[in-house]
């Protein structure tokens, strides 16, 4: 019962019973499944094609928690959310044949994966994916030295850099799922390992993701993190992002030298537990400060 102490503590405000419910079904996903962590050689998987050399200035992007596909609208969605994005940020990724196939609706989209662990005997690939038409210059991962009580897996953090078409700049983009089920002391483990990465990293970043940020003292430690790499917070209108304990888990950071053109969240896509969120953005060098650490 170690592991659901552990819960019950990282979900204060959780009651009992419903910390104990969360336990049981945790318990009983993960005696169907065999997992395994693969080596760090073995995070980093990609595939695709792609058909640009740059990213344009005003840049079409999409962030989704794609709950590995498992909704009955998700191919369909996806197929619709990611028509003419230059950006697809997505967590939950689940490499079974369904999203490999939809994924394969955009033949000339670059995946890059970055995997925490793998389910059953097919060794399905689970993690964080960011793709589209451009080929990165650069792929790096940041995986948790935290596991997760039951699964006993990591999560994984995905950063890629983009060049940007009529600059000498290139973009830096950091897909998250931050670490879940484990206390506040942890979880700034993990965000202050992700700052050290990312501290002395150029503008222009774009952060973006879930971060499980499901309480005031998460949300206060991603906000002090925030605050020392000098990022801006996106707000969305309208604004349906999935929320625990009235705090929503997923967001959008850039530093001052990206203007949002705007972002939104809308209601009606059914695809994920999560809505996705529709973000434009436009690099705007004229606008830049400098980062302060």
């Amino acid at each position: 019962m170690k592991a659901a102490s552990q819960l019950v503590r990282a979900f204060g405000p959780l009651t009992v019973l419903s910390s104990t419910l969360l336990y049981s079904q945790l318990t009983i996903a993960h005696s169907k499944l065999d997992r395994s962590i693969p080596n760090d050689k073995d995070v980093i998987e990609t595939f695709g094609l792609s058909s640009q050399i740059s990213l344009p200035k005003r840049i079409n992007i999409l962030v989704w928690n794609l709950h590995k596909g498992s909704n009955d609208d998700f191919a369909t969605d996806f197929v619709s959310l990611g028509l003419q994005k230059d950006l697809v940020i997505s967590q939950e990724m689940y490499l079974n044949p369904l999203m490999r196939l939809v994924f394969s609706s955009f033949p000339y989209y670059f995946y890059s994966t970055a995997t925490s662990f793998c389910f059953g005997k097919e060794l399905t690939r689970t993690g964080v994916s960011t793709s589209g038409p451009v080929l990165p210059t650069k792929i790096e991962f940041i995986r948790t030295q935290t596991v997760e009580p039951i699964t006993n897996s990591p999560k994984v953090t995905l950063i890629t850099r983009y060049p940007i078409r009529f600059t000498s700049k290139e973009l830096t983009v950091v897909n998250i799922h931050g670490i879940n089920f484990v206390g506040g002391d942890s979880y700034r483990k993990e965000m202050n390992r992700i700052y050290e990465s990312l501290k002395n990293v150029p503008s222009p970043i774009i952060f973006a993701g879930d971060f499980n940020s499901w309480s005031d003292e998460r949300n206060t430690i991603l906000k002090e993190m925030i605050q020392k790499l000098g990022l801006k917070e996106t707000g969305f209108s309208p604004d349906y992002r999935l929320k625990f304990n009235k705090h929503p888990l997923d967001h959008f950071y850039y530093t001052s030298d990206i203007k949002i053109v705007s972002a939104k969240v809308e209601e009606f896509y059914q695809g994920s537990d999560h809505k996705p969120l529709e973000v434009i953005v436009e690099y705007s060098p004229q606008t830049t400060l400098a980062k302060s650490h």
